[in-house]
């Protein structure tokens, strides 16, 4: 217990929180900067968590890891502030995306596709985040930052992440929560389809992947029905990694 307390035990989620960011990191040349925002991040999100926690029975053993994570993320946002001051106007969305999804779970509703399609939104915009980065101009004002983030492939990259982890909502949810439910699975086979055309638009390699990605969604519930989630979660991970491939290498 105490370890998840401060390292939670979610493949599938550590897949989704890494792989934009790393993605975008690459893109950006995955100098410092670009090492720092990724230690920025999931210091950040590993804070989040355990302040999530705030809301069970365990609430003091949860103070611990969202003060230390808590206050490295500072560290380093600040490091990027003195570096590049325009990169303060990312706060804006993120903290749209997180407080939502805090009023979501203070509600009783963290399970809830509204909360997972938030957290996926504030996690891909960090593919834009960390790959435009190095292009910020001096100054604060919103010209600077707007001139720095005008860059198409990071935002197709961060659409790319997007499209693929809001497709594993009503995915997993058929493996697990909504487990035999027709509704679920017919949506969930459905936005992949949808998927696979936006997928050849961007490049074919994209294409080939959203097909793979709709086999999953349309096999799996049918052929192991009572996967484990840690076994779902790794095959999450698996697919992620050839994905961070081809945005890399092919956008």
């Amino acid at each position: 217990m105490a370890m998840n307390v401060w390292v939670p035990k979610q493949y599938g989620a550590w897949a989704m929180l890494l792989a934009p960011v790393l993605a975008g990191s690459i893109l950006g040349g995955f100098g410092w900067h670009e090492i720092l925002i990724v230690a920025s991040w999931v210091t950040a999100y590993l804070s989040y968590m355990a302040i999530r926690g705030f809301s069970g029975r365990d609430r003091r053993a949860h103070i611990p890891p969202a003060a230390v994570f808590g206050v490295a993320a500072a560290a380093g946002a600040v490091t990027l502030l003195v570096w590049h001051m325009a990169l303060m106007w990312w706060a804006g969305p993120l903290v749209v995306l997180f407080g939502t999804s805090l009023i979501l779970i203070v509600t009783g509703r963290e399970r809830s596709a509204a909360n997972d399609a938030a957290q996926i939104g504030a996690s891909c915009m960090m593919t834009a985040a960390a790959a435009t980065a190095h292009l910020m101009g001096a100054g604060f004002g919103w010209s600077v930052f707007a001139a720095g983030v005008a860059w198409p492939k990071a935002w197709l990259a961060a659409a790319v992440f997007a499209g693929y982890f809001w497709g594993t909502i009503p995915y997993v949810k058929t493996m697990i929560r909504e487990r035999g439910k027709p509704g679920w699975y017919i949506a969930s086979v459905a936005y992949h389809a949808v998927m696979i055309g936006l997928g050849f638009l961007v490049n074919p390699w994209v294409g080939a992947f959203a097909i793979l990605a709709t086999a999953r969604a349309a096999l799996v519930p049918k052929l192991w029905p009572r996967a484990k989630p840690k076994r779902i979660g790794i095959g999450e991970m698996a697919g992620t990694v050839i994905l961070i491939v081809i945005v890399v290498t092919t956008l």
